[in-house]
């Protein structure tokens, strides 16, 4: 269809009322953005609440997908070629339906698997067939066990991970790192909002200022918001490492009163704190632009008169400027929190021990490192429940007006 999609309609007569031909215009222009966000943004949100209240393993995926040759395995299981095999009876004994699938197929099973296995498996077609050289040919693990199974052959054409309920939250309740990581998240944000906020309004007020160089002023403050999040951390890496830049300037402050140079990202008690004092530098500048919109609407002929009456500039600070921006503190401090409350890229690129970690990184460990995407999922709900009520709190408890 070329051209106006309304035009599309004035062609078919009037059966079509404006409003609605104008609203199926609309949607036909923003359709591919809609079918954007219903992919990758709606579709996982209902994913992740399944997959809370199952096993779900994405390693085992692809375990009926496998090829296999039923031939090569069972000589592998039986330590015996098949040419040299007379009759069913000289191998029965030595073949163990369960270990054989479990180890030379190399499926997982469950415990309803399990017992499936054993009631309804034909072990003695198999083995016949194996004898008369019918075996030896490729085929998936799926086809495999879908052939020799009598019954609940479902169990075996594809991977479905079974459903555990409530399972997953409750082991969060026994699970330490839960505890470590939701402590270090509340923790890094408790101290970062703040100070970077606060930092990002002074910054503002500062580039806000009619001095030379304000323009340079500003570039260097917001080149971090620009610049990679690996690219930082790499910087910081070099600083912080035992080493590094800051060692070496505390060295030379401090080495005659006994100062040793200490491995800031690998000791346990500074690591967080030195990711959080490199988050708040980075953020700042980011932030310092919005206030310094918010300073732009501010009259200045509430300055002079403030001048007028003798106001010192702290005064017109605390008084004129801090309650004209109460919106853009609201909007900061939310998106900070949000911000603080999901912080992975840093914690990843710099932290290499337990005792540090994050809500998110943990997330990420239990769903690509350990193959635990059930409970990563059950996690990131747990997460999301939190920015939703801390988020309200804020819009509830802090006024946009003064």
């Amino acid at each position: 269809m070329r051209g106006n999609p309304s035009s599309f309609f004035k062609k078919r007569g009037d059966f079509v009322k404006p409003k609605t031909r104008e609203a199926i215009s609309g949607y036909l222009f923003a359709s591919p953005v809609i079918i954007i966000v219903l992919l990758f943004v709606i579709y996982p949100i209902i994913m992740i609440f399944y997959y809370s209240f199952t096993n779900f393993n994405p390693l085992e995926t692809q375990k009926f997908k496998a090829p296999l040759n039923p031939q090569e395995a069972i000589e592998l299981h039986l330590g015996m070629f098949q040419t040299d095999v007379k009759s069913v009876d000289e191998i029965e004994s030595w073949f163990d339906v369960l270990t054989f699938i479990q180890y030379d197929v190399g499926i997982n099973l469950n415990e309803e698997q399990k017992e499936a296995i054993l009631k309804y498996f034909d072990s003695q077609k198999l083995l016949e067939d194996f004898i008369e050289g019918k075996l030896d040919t490729t085929m998936t693990s799926s086809e495999f066990m879908t052939t020799y199974m009598k019954e609940e052959k479902d169990l075996f054409k594809k991977y479905k991970p079974q459903i555990v309920g409530l399972g997953n939250f409750q082991r969060m309740f026994n699970d330490d790192y839960v505890r470590i990581s939701l402590f270090n998240t509340l923790l890094y944000t408790i101290i970062v909002v703040p100070i970077q906020t606060f930092l990002a309004v002074l910054l503002a007020v500062a580039a806000n200022s009619k001095v030379k160089g304000v323009k340079f002023y500003k570039v260097v403050f917001f080149l971090p918001a620009i610049t990679s999040s690996a690219a930082i951390s790499m910087i910081f890496w070099l600083i912080y490492s035992k080493p590094g830049v800051l060692n070496r300037i505390l060295v030379g402050l401090f080495g005659n009163f006994g100062y040793q140079p200490i491995d800031w990202l690998n000791n346990p008690n500074t690591a967080l704190f030195s990711i959080m004092l490199m988050n708040i530098w980075s953020t700042a500048g980011y932030f310092m632009i919005t206030f310094l919109a918010g300073l732009q609407d501010i009259p200045n002929s509430l300055y002079e008169a403030a001048e007028i009456d003798g106001a010192s500039g702290g005064q017109k600070f605390w008084r004129i400027t801090l309650p004209l921006l109460r919106p853009q503190i609201l909007f900061v401090i939310v998106m900070g929190t949000i911000g603080c409350m999901q912080v992975f890229d840093q914690i990843y690129f710099l932290i290499e021990n337990m005792r540090n970690i994050t809500i998110s990184f943990y997330i990420y460990k239990n769903a690509f490192e350990y193959g635990n995407m059930g409970y990563a999922s059950s996690l990131a709900l747990i997460l999301f429940a939190i920015i939703m009520f801390i988020t309200f709190l804020q819009r509830r408890y802090i006024p946009e007006e003064y």
